[in-house]
């Protein structure tokens, strides 16, 4: 996972001294590999134990292994700085919006593909395979996501189905067991889906695969799979579209890996 592109996502979720910190690390990361942890306390105007505890907050040891990761972030932005970028081809409204709507997407797709393990694909790509029954939990923009993916199951013969209606839920849930599937593609508090329940089909032996956007606060102790999509602080229709975008293309990877004898 991008170090850069965790400290963006979870940066709404950041103290105030935090933010800080984020703040000056997004926008300072070449200049991080001359500094030491004190001297990056200075320059942000906090303590070098809140840069100890900020670092630990990402999953880090200490500053050494942050700075390394932010070095290893800085390296390879540098090296996909000379891509094409998607420019107008026709001076006109129309195809000035047509080009940012695809430009953001993209860039939404490749942040999320840089946010996950190959390992998470794999686990998520077997699961699909195994299960012979999956249920698709999403509201929102992602219901129409999971409505996606459940009709080409269907197509490939797989039992499968979407619901975004949380009266039936535990209907639906008590129907499922050991080695099959519950995919939720929004979070569970969106889904209303108690957090007991999501114990139980842990207890059942039934698999868990969230699909959905990195958060500090996510209960990746009660998930079986984790896949990341890229988030922002950015509140806008476009933004939306490209959030909807990276979702797609991941269940869309799935797939085009699951199905395929």
């Amino acid at each position: 996972m991008s170090c850069l592109l965790q400290i963006r996502s979870i940066r709404n979720e950041l103290s105030a001294n935090e933010k800080k910190l984020a703040d000056y690390i997004l926008e300072n990361a070449a200049l991080l590999r001359d500094y030491s942890s004190q001297q990056l306390a200075s320059a942000v105007g906090v303590s070098q134990s809140s840069v100890v505890k900020f670092c630990q907050k990402l999953g880090y040891r200490g500053y050494p292994d942050l700075k390394l990761a932010i070095n290893e972030s800085v390296a390879r932005s540098s090296g996909n700085a000379g891509a094409p970028a998607v420019s107008s081809f026709v001076d006109s409204a129309l195809n000035d919006i047509s080009d940012q709507l695809l430009k953001s997407k993209l860039e939404a797709i490749s942040a999320t593909i840089d946010l996950n393990k190959e390992s998470s694909f794999i686990a998520a790509i077997d699961a699909i395979k195994k299960a012979e029954k999956i249920q698709i939990f999403g509201v929102g923009v992602s219901r129409f996501v999971a409505e996606h993916l459940a009709i080409h199951l269907l197509n490939s013969d797989k039992l499968a189905f979407a619901l975004n209606d949380s009266a039936y839920q535990k209907q639906f849930l008590s129907r499922l067991v050991k080695g099959d599937l519950l995919i939720l593609l929004s979070p569970v508090d969106e889904l209303k889906l108690d957090q007991s329940v999501v114990v139980e089909m842990r207890e059942r032996g039934i698999k868990l695969l969230h699909i959905g956007k990195y958060s500090a606060n996510t209960n990746t102790h009660l998930l079986d799979i984790h896949l990341s999509t890229v988030s922002g602080t950015e509140n806008s229709l476009k933004h939306e579209f490209a959030k909807r975008a990276a979702q797609q293309h991941i269940v869309d990877i799935l797939l085009a890996m699951a199905l395929t004898n």
